[in-house]
């Protein structure tokens, strides 16, 4: 008995690790794709003209660090399926809570480069912090949705 007790067990937790996997996975994926779309096609020429002096650009491509932009990405993944997607039951509590958990990161990130940067711009500041907030709210419930979608 103690032994299928056990195994019963294993099972579940081994379904629970899936889950979170998966709902990690969707989450990177999305905010990959997501990031990809805003920053190569939407606001490419607009953060160039508000940051020439700031980045690096080459053929009128913006040069990024790679590594660390992925490292970000997966920190990013990391926090709201742990602090958002595994904590709340529902939809609405989900885009409640990630939209004000994310408004308020990015608002602290972007006002501080405010505050301490020069020529940062305070155009950009305010697009960027909507922005995030919208984006993260799209993939905080697609990885609810997989993480749910896995039973």
């Amino acid at each position: 008995m103690y032994i299928l007790e056990f195994v019963y067990f294993l099972i579940y937790i081994n379904m629970e690790i899936l889950k979170i996997l998966v709902a990690y996975v969707a989450w990177f994926i999305t905010l990959l794709l997501l990031d990809y779309v805003w920053l190569w096609f939407v606001v490419k020429n607009f953060t160039i003209r508000e940051f020439w002096s700031l980045i690096t650009v080459e053929n009128w491509a913006i040069k990024i660090n790679l590594a660390a932009g992925v490292l970000a990405w997966v920190i990013i993944a990391i926090m709201v399926v742990t602090f958002v997607t595994l904590k709340y039951n529902s939809y609405k509590e989900i885009l409640i809570y990630w939209a004000l958990l994310w408004f308020l990161s990015y608002a602290m990130y972007d006002l501080t480069n405010y505050a301490f940067i020069n020529n940062y711009s305070l155009k950009f500041t305010i697009i960027d912090i909507a922005w995030w907030t919208f984006a993260c709210m799209v993939v905080a419930l697609s990885s609810y949705y997989f993480y749910n979608l896995v039973k």
